[in-house]
């Protein structure tokens, strides 16, 4: 049994950690330049590294840091190194371009059929990062090397069902070479 009361608690009374309300639409994305709203960093800008959804939280490049204590290792002489700790979305507010504050957002279409983020202060529009482009695990589509157990672009592009207004028995009954067998569609009728 753990001599921690707050544990020990938990174990008697069956009380685990309540589980997160996920956000369901995200107006912050990996790249944006955000602005922290409360805590020890409050009034700073950051640039996002990373954004949790699960927990609804994001990871600011610099900013919420703490000191973590590292043991030494066979290729690493140990010490303390700052590491980012996650803030909750609702800390942090997604900076607008035109002055440099923080701004909420609301989405709307653009002549060319786009959807855009518009900030409601100001009124103009704040672009998505290009870093959203990147993957981690490539940078461009164009530069990806195809494996060996990847699905080959051929196969991928190549048409295999071209839809047709015949019912499925009269589709079966082509492809056989049935064609005097067919009946009509009562949908033709109408």
């Amino acid at each position: 049994m753990s001599w921690r009361r707050w544990e020990r608690a938990a174990k008697l009374y069956g009380k685990t950690r309540r589980p997160v309300e996920k956000i369901t639409k995200w107006n912050i994305v990996r790249g944006d330049l955000v602005q922290i709203l409360a805590g020890k960093d409050k009034g700073k800008q950051g640039k996002v590294n990373q954004v949790i959804r699960v927990r609804n939280s994001v990871m600011v490049e610099g900013l919420n840091t703490h000191i973590r204590i590292l043991p030494k290792t066979d290729n690493f002489k140990g010490g303390r190194i700052q590491s980012e700790a996650p803030l909750h979305v609702s800390n942090v507010a997604l900076v607008d371009p035109s002055d440099n504050l923080p701004c909420r957002v609301k989405y709307m279409y653009t002549e060319e059929g786009q959807k855009v983020r518009i900030s409601r202060r100001t009124g103009t529009v704040v672009p998505k990062p290009p870093e959203l482009k990147d993957r981690k695990d490539f940078k461009s589509r164009a530069t990806y090397i195809e494996g060996e157990l990847d699905t080959k672009a051929e196969a991928v592009t190549k048409v295999t069902y071209i839809p047709s207004l015949n019912s499925f028995e009269n589709d079966v009954l082509i492809s056989l070479g049935r064609e005097d067998e067919i009946k009509e569609n009562k949908c033709s009728e109408l």
